[in-house]
């Protein structure tokens, strides 16, 4: 198991890898996983976790880290442009130079100790976790030097044409998008199995990479019921809670109804901050607070930092609703969390896969499909009523974890590696 996020990193990446590797272990396969000694810390977050009881971790050294680097570079040259009224739009080193990824310092001594590891163990298949996506040439290397089957896991997308996508993320050099087509239509040929995380996803990887269909499967992201709290052991904020956790997607999500919402209700009556509060916990929190104060309601929301991932856990359990954005076609990790912690949502979500699954399992969830502040302030209200008068339904926990636990998705794994690796 080729996983640069995996632990001592504390990031949500890891959280996929590390269950794999559990209950791969749990079933009776023997996983062998090898990680980043010196991860970039722009990117990860480095904790003192560490891998679970009885997987073998080693870990390889990174040549080079080049964000940093070709940060400074470009900041200077930037100065000096700006001397001849030149604004510098971009980062053209990144562009040019950091392909497929930052991370390409990654790819050669992990090579060469991911070899050692296949010879010394008797290696039967190998998987790769992407992002990075640098991770992706080291399995094809692996691959093509032992001849071992080479299961991909993409948990991010790359190499999709989705306009509205690559224009938000400001992916407007031709070049490199033919690039990342190029790229992922190689690693498509060449891997035996290649796996995403939602319905959607494949089917926009099965309409542009049509001749490779069949390799193509869905293991969605998913909970770990080992995290699930105790029941009585958690009780709500005597305030009505509204939570959210982690990226607000602000350069994907410019939709702000949500804000706007509050202040309507704020603006009645309805809310103060004696009956009412909303908490951020994630990088954003500078900007969570400027928008509060756009909308004059500073006194209603609580942003604060990151905080450990149980922390997060029993915060989401005391809340009442928990806001939901995505950036379509991935599904946040926070369905995952929120289905099993019996948690209802506020979700402002496009219409789609999604959609469906927070209607089958949590029938007390509110699902804004349109650009309304005015429908995000009538559903806070009516779920406040609804709350007052015990009217709340629980969401359909057991049926979602039959589903959704990462031990069933690690099985789903097994049942697909089984199936086409004979």
């Amino acid at each position: 198991m080729i996983c640069y996020y995996y632990p001592p990193l504390t990031d949500v990446g890891c959280k996929r890898s590390v269950a794999f590797s559990k209950y791969l272990k749990r079933y009776g396969r023997n996983p062998y996983v090898l990680s980043v000694k010196n991860p970039d810390t722009t990117y990860c977050s480095l904790g003192t976790d560490a891998p679970p009881p009885g997987i073998p971790a080693e870990y390889s050294q990174s040549l080079v880290n080049p964000y940093k680097l070709f940060g400074k570079i470009n900041g200077f040259l930037s100065r000096l442009l700006k001397l001849l009224a030149i604004d510098l739009k971009r980062n053209y080193f990144y562009e040019f130079f950091c392909i497929p990824d930052f991370f390409w310092g990654w790819i050669p001594l992990t090579t060469i100790n991911g070899l050692k590891i296949i010879n010394k163990y008797d290696i039967d298949i190998i998987y790769v976790s992407c992002t990075p996506y640098s991770s992706a040439i080291i399995g094809l290397l692996l691959k093509s030097i032992t001849k071992k089957p080479l299961v991909i896991d993409f948990r991010d997308q790359l190499g999709l044409e989705i306009s509205w996508f690559n224009k938000t993320m400001n992916s407007n050099l031709k070049f490199r998008r033919r690039l990342d087509r190029w790229f992922v239509n190689s690693v498509l040929k060449r891997t035996d199995i290649f796996i995403v995380t939602s319905d959607e996803i494949r089917e926009l990887y099965i309409e542009q990479y049509s001749h490779v269909r069949g390799k193509i499967f869905t293991v969605h992201n998913g909970f770990d019921h080992d995290f699930l709290p105790q029941k009585g052991t958690t009780s709500k904020y005597s305030k009505f809670t509204i939570i959210y956790t982690g990226d607000f997607y602000s350069y994907f999500l410019d939709s702000l109804i949500f804000f706007e919402g509050m202040y309507l209700l704020k603006k009645k009556g309805k809310v103060n901050e004696n009956n009412f509060q909303f908490l951020f916990y994630g990088d954003g929190k500078n900007e969570i607070n400027q928008i509060a104060s756009r909308y004059g309601i500073e006194e209603l929301v609580v942003a604060s930092s990151r905080i450990p991932y149980e922390g997060v856990l029993n915060e989401i359990s005391k809340s009442h609703l928990q806001l939901l954005r995505i950036v379509k076609p991935m599904i946040s990790t926070k369905v995952f969390e929120g289905i099993p912690l019996n948690v209802p949502f506020l979700a402002t979500i496009p219409k789609g896969e999604v959609e469906n699954m927070i209607k089958e399992y949590s029938s007390s969830s509110y699902v804004i499909t349109e650009e309304s502040g005015h429908k995000v302030a009538e559903a806070i209200l009516d779920v406040m009523e609804k709350y007052n008068n015990r009217d709340i339904h629980d969401n359909q926990v057991n049926k979602f974890l039959h589903n959704y636990s990462r031990e069933n998705l690690t099985l789903k794994l097994m049942r697909i590696i089984d199936k086409n690796l004979r």
